[in-house]
């Protein structure tokens, strides 16, 4: 039987004790991430070397919750404990392979066209303008007028604008 990476994906970087209790710094990492799924398994995989963490692969309840959870793993960032603590999905073998070429192949890109915003979708290397910031104004200048001519000069293409979601509340 080959087990269904679906409902689980893997943790790098969480802390490794000899005396650790990984079900609660799991379900802590995930509160850090809003969101408190049912989690069915948690182990660590591969061999223990000294002064290394081994990854934790995380087995939930369903798919819909790793989904969930992977799209909410970037707050992890702005948090003290977990900040160089990453969620990725459970990937095979040759999807892992797979991947390390893109990445390996994005890293080029961004190498040669700095300019550019570069990131992986769908299996493939993907490349777009970088979004421009809006021009800052010198500190001595505090006319709202001069703010709202600024401004109003600038046009944001349709692709950049943001429409508010509205979430269902069982999805919470």
């Amino acid at each position: 039987l080959e087990d269904d990476r679906t409902k689980s994906f893997m943790v790098f970087g969480l802390g490794e004790g000899p005396d650790e209790v990984l079900r609660l710094k799991v379900e802590d990492l995930l509160s850090c991430t809003e969101e408190k799924p049912q989690v069915n398994d948690c182990y660590r995989v591969g061999k223990v070397v000294p002064d290394s963490e081994r990854a934790v692969k995380v087995v939930l309840r369903n798919g819909q919750a790793v989904t969930r959870v992977l799209r909410n793993a970037k707050v992890l960032r702005a948090t003290t404990r977990f900040k160089k603590v990453y969620i990725t999905p459970d990937r095979s073998r040759e999807e892992r392979q797979q991947r390390k070429k893109l990445v390996t192949q994005m890293k080029e890109k961004i190498r040669s066209d700095p300019q550019q915003y570069h990131f992986i979708r769908n299996s493939a290397v993907c490349s777009r303008e970088k979004e421009q910031t809006a021009p800052t104004l010198p500190p001595n200048s505090s006319s709202s007028s001069s703010v709202r001519s600024n401004t109003s000069s600038r046009t944001v293409p349709p692709s950049q604008t943001s429409t508010p979601r509205t979430v269902h509340p069982k999805s919470r």
